[in-house]
């Protein structure tokens, strides 16, 4: 085991295996997670000037095997995923919620007794995972459901409008960190009272002013939120595609934590609850699996943050060239996960093993409503034309346009460029050095109309 978790610390990384391998027991005082909704939708990025996939949000019952037995061996949580198994079958929605529960499993593990969880989700889920969030941390352990209500362009359709997301705020114990927050008053209240604080007369069920010369600091907060969201023309906006405002995560990090307290977020993103936690004063944790959300990541700290990168420690994603070499002989799994994930919009495969030649998969869009599949395939040792004509079959097997074969410099050599054949003016199979990352270069992939061969 590592040392004890060192706030401030960005991981790269699957946050279940971060939490277990680096984060101990009760160490953490908040945690915020905004995970994947299983909305099954594609969510794209502007990245680098150009428009890339984020992250697809589908979830398939093959990948999620290894959670679902993982969870349904735990006493306390077995009946909710039999039954949960039993209701949905072994499809995208158990996968969905086994992958979940399994991560909800550490999170209890390293809350503190007084520390409070808050769960972000929308309709798509909420209502089930609820019942997985009453089986990590006991239901007599729930506290709010919170209703976080924007406006946004609507779209015309027969129904009434969505314009909020869900946010369950669990504890894990009775005992729990708590700073009231208080909103305006009502317009009613002050014209009958003014500013005065109050007390209730139980004798008629009406509210007296209390005579103190201090002013009431407003009312109690309520469970439903009216913070806006990011304008696309505002400064905060990083053009990630489920970017959360600040003003919503610092409400949650001044309600449920102190200043120096540590605040965790699994599933960062683009960082906003790091930003939030950094501008409050509270220490804090991120792990994110996306190459490009860290690099997003990166920029914030380094444009929008009262601190310095390299005052960070980041672990599980190489800094320089050095670095991945390092890796890539100390963990090959690692340097594996973070390698197929260099290219936006492809991410590495949940499970490794198994993968039939396949590293990462992704999809990447060339004009509105169309989508190209690519694949990765990452050696970190030495490669030949071989490897790669068996790539471009495993690309071939499994129907996608393009694919990505990841190395270092060193191990390329020409044959291996002149493998594969070319689609229009791009190879079928491209070469992408780790050189070429930490040259800043991107492979050269369409981003405009894309014929299919």
């Amino acid at each position: 085991m590592p040392d004890q978790a060192t706030p401030n610390r960005l991981h790269f990384g699957d946050c279940l295996e971060i939490m277990a391998e680096y984060i101990p027991d009760e160490s953490v005082d908040l945690i915020y997670l905004d995970p994947p909704f299983n909305s099954k939708r594609i969510y794209n990025a502007f990245i680098g000037g150009a428009q890339w996939v984020a992250f697809d949000d589908t979830w398939r019952w093959y990948e999620a095997i290894d959670d679902f037995h993982a969870v349904a061996r735990d006493v306390s949580l077995a009946p909710t995923m039999e039954g949960l198994r039993r209701i949905l079958g072994e499809g995208g929605e158990l996968a969905y919620l086994s992958y979940m529960a399994n991560r909800l499993r550490e999170c209890w593990r390293v809350l503190k007794p007084t520390g409070s969880i808050y769960l972000h989700c929308d309709p798509t889920m909420n209502y089930l995972l609820r019942l997985v969030m009453n089986a990590v941390f006991g239901k007599e352990n729930y506290r709010n459901e919170i209703v976080w209500s924007y406006r946004r362009w609507p779209a015309k359709q027969q129904n009434f409008q969505r314009m909020h997301d869900t946010i369950f705020r669990y504890s894990r114990s009775n005992t729990v960190t708590w700073n009231q927050l208080y909103e305006p008053l009502a317009a009613s209240t002050l014209q009958a009272f003014g500013r005065k604080k109050q007390v209730a007369d139980f004798s008629t069920g009406r509210r007296l002013p209390r005579q103190l010369e201090t002013e009431s600091p407003g009312a109690p907060m309520r469970d439903v939120w009216h913070i806006s969201i990011i304008a696309p023309s505002a400064k905060e906006r990083l053009g990630y595609p489920t970017q959360k405002p600040l003003a919503l995560l610092n409400r949650i990090i001044q309600a449920s934590s102190n200043p120096g307290d540590v605040v965790f977020d699994p599933f960062c993103g683009c960082g906003t609850t790091i930003h939030a936690a950094q501008n409050l004063g509270r220490r804090w944790i991120g792990i994110d699996v996306c190459v490009q959300a860290c690099k997003v990541i990166q920029k914030r700290i380094e444009s929008h943050m009262d601190t310095l990168w390299d005052d960070i420690e980041f672990v599980g994603m190489p800094k320089t060239l050095e670095d991945a070499r390092e890796l890539a002989a100390y963990d090959p799994f690692k340097f594996e996960r973070w390698a197929a994930s260099l290219t936006p919009g492809l991410e590495a495969n949940k499970r490794q093993r198994g993968d039939k030649g396949i590293d990462g998969r992704g999809r990447l869009p060339v004009r509105k409503g169309r989508f190209i599949d690519v694949v990765a395939q990452v050696k970190a040792g030495n490669s030949n034309p071989s490897h790669v004509q068996a790539f471009n079959e495993a690309r071939r097997q499994a129907g996608a346009e393009l694919g990505i074969f990841t190395c270092f410099a060193d191990k390329v050599t020409r044959g291996m460029r002149n493998a594969g054949k070319y689609l229009d003016k791009w190879p079928v199979i491209q070469i992408y050095t780790i050189e070429d990352y930490f040259a800043g270069q991107l492979p050269d992939l369409p981003l405009g109309d894309f014929p299919r061969p």
